[in-house]
């Protein structure tokens, strides 16, 4: 041991270096476990390459803009949101892009409901269409969608139902096509254009009006394309041996500071501090009844007569058989029979009933005469003076 010693005391350049080496190769050891060293590309995380896929839907006849829109549903492994196709001038016609991070997803369209309150053969989301996003791809994947009108005296009361349950889904959780002024829009054509269908009844028609009331249009809209992602790896060890670092280095000064600046320490405590800012008045809301109008039927049911033809007995017809005498008068028939007895013949005579052709009333049924009322409602509250709604 004490020939090492003078070893050391006589080589002391050799040590300092060989100790050097062995911190170099400690630090570097450090850095790659730490991800020092990683590479821009690993920092910056895989980027997100979006496609403009096309959405094409047609009717063939009905959908215009009085009708609510039809509403794709695109469900994909990150993403599930919804996006409005509305009809163009023309109508009977629609067309939009949604743009899509690249994988694979599914399509399918909640039917629009016309202002006759017809609807679609897709009212119950119909078919679903599976895609594949590709960036790479010569061309973007579309979506068509045909709808075949189904006239209102023919859309049930359920197939009402599923379409007002869908549309609310929609809105809620939809993109920017189905928030704001263009959700409301929509949930008031849903409501006056169920009230128009034959079939919808009370609860249905009452449903419809209040799904204003029960989904928030301005909520955020929903996330069309997944988050980026980032490789984190080497992010959590390097956090890791950061705050070692400075737990080492804040226990090494900590000592020295308070054994050599005591005084200082004292002197910082004291330090006056900075007076603080007002703060600003809660804001209060100042909530106002937004009141718009809508055509309601007001019915007035009432019972209708019908007719049809009948043979009606209206008579009798005398004829006599001695001589084929006939009349339908009854006195003249007496007559004729006492003339002939009294010139010895028989004066016998038989009867036959005469009929006529009438309209005559054959039952009834009842008909709704009512008629269309305009009526004024409060469709949102608001706030006036920041404008936000309830």
């Amino acid at each position: 041991m004490d020939k090492l010693s003078q070893w050391a005391r006589s080589h002391k350049p050799q040590v300092a270096a060989i100790a050097a080496a062995i911190i170099v190769v400690i630090v570097v050891a450090i850095a790659v476990a730490s991800g020092a060293f990683a590479t821009s590309a690993q920092q910056r995380g895989q980027e997100t390459r979006t496609v403009d896929v096309t959405l094409n839907v047609t009717a063939d006849s009905g959908w215009d803009e009085n009708s609510t829109p039809a509403i794709a549903h695109i469900e994909g492994s990150d993403v599930d949101f919804y996006h409005a196709v509305t009809p163009d001038a023309e109508g009977n016609k629609g067309t939009s892009t949604v743009a899509l991070a690249e994988g694979d997803y599914t399509v399918s369209f909640v039917s629009p409901v016309n202002s006759d309150g017809s609807a679609f053969d897709i009212y119950d989301t119909g078919a679903p269409v599976d895609i594949t996003v590709d960036a790479d791809a010569e061309t973007a994947p579309a979506v068509d969608c045909p709808m075949t009108q189904i006239p209102a005296d023919q859309v049930t009361d359920e197939m009402l139902q599923d379409i007002i349950d869908q549309t609310k889904d929609a809105v809620e959780n939809g993109d920017e096509t189905l928030k704001g002024d263009a959700g409301t829009d929509i949930l008031d054509k849903l409501e006056g254009n169920v009230a128009q269908n034959p079939n919808a009844s009370d609860e249905t028609k009452q449903e419809a009006t209040d799904a204003d009331k029960e989904v928030d249009v301005n909520k955020e809209p929903a996330q069309t394309t997944p988050p980026a992602t980032t490789d984190n790896s080497n992010t959590g060890s390097q956090s890791s041996n950061t705050g070692n670092q400075s737990t080492n280095t804040g226990s090494s000064n900590s000592g020295s500071t308070s054994t050599g600046n005591s005084g200082n320490s004292g002197s910082s405590s004291s330090k006056p501090s900075q007076p603080s800012q007002p703060s600003k008045p809660a804001h209060t809301h100042n909530w106002v009844n937004h009141t718009a109008t809508r055509q309601v039927w007001v019915s007035n049911w009432v019972d209708v007569p019908d007719y049809g033809t009948q043979q009606v007995v209206v008579g009798n017809k005398y004829i006599f058989s001695y001589d084929g005498y006939t009349t339908t008068d009854i006195n003249d028939a007496k007559a004729h029979a006492r003339a002939l007895i009294m010139q010895g013949v028989p004066e016998n005579y038989r009867t036959e009933p005469v009929y006529e052709t009438q309209t005559v009333q054959t039952g009834s049924h009842k008909e709704d005469h009512g008629s269309y009322k305009t009526e004024t409602y409060v469709d949102y509250v608001y706030c006036s003076s920041c404008g936000a709604r309830q």
